[in-house]
């Protein structure tokens, strides 16, 4: 299943489920830049889908500093022992499976709500955890990346859970 969403297009969510296509109209709101302003509510612009097989999707507008940071959030959850797959299943290959080349990740929202379950020692645990492989290692001498606040996660993470409610 793709998902596609487009903004400032003729067509807002361009959806393909085996050989069912749905299309919504973009809404006149979305056109204009002002509506896409962070500060608004997200519980106002949040597109919800359901597939064929009863799951639910929710897509809540974020910035690319949310996303990004929620990333680098999930990417230490997938890791550490706390949060980690049970079965040791590679959770980056299931999320990205039939991802098409250049569209971002999708954040595994089910992932990200334990780290709102952790106590606060283990939240911090979990964003120090330093993220090692064998690819990051090679490619480039980077200095670590900065230490990630737990309260600017918390917030945001709040922020998205408020909502979804």
């Amino acid at each position: 299943m793709d998902f596609i969403l487009c903004l400032n297009a003729e067509q807002c969510i361009n959806g393909y489920t085996g050989s069912f296509i749905y299309k919504l109209p973009a809404d006149d709101m979305l056109n204009s830049c002002e509506a896409l302003n962070a500060s608004l509510d997200p519980s106002h612009s949040a597109i919800m889908a359901s597939t064929l097989l009863g799951s639910i999707m929710i897509f809540i507008p974020i910035s690319r500093e949310e996303y990004e940071l929620l990333e680098a959030v999930q990417a230490r959850l997938i890791l550490h022992p706390l949060t980690a797959p049970v079965l040791g299943n590679d959770h980056n290959e299931y999320r990205s499976r039939e991802n098409p080349a250049g569209v971002p990740k999708i954040l595994d929202g089910d992932m990200l709500s334990q780290f709102l379950e952790l106590t606060s020692m283990q939240q911090e645990a979990v964003l120090s955890f330093p993220i090692i492989s064998p690819v990051t290692q090679k490619l480039s001498p980077k200095p670590p990346p900065s230490p990630i606040p737990v309260s600017k996660v918390v917030q945001l993470l709040e922020r998205v859970h408020y909502a979804l409610n």
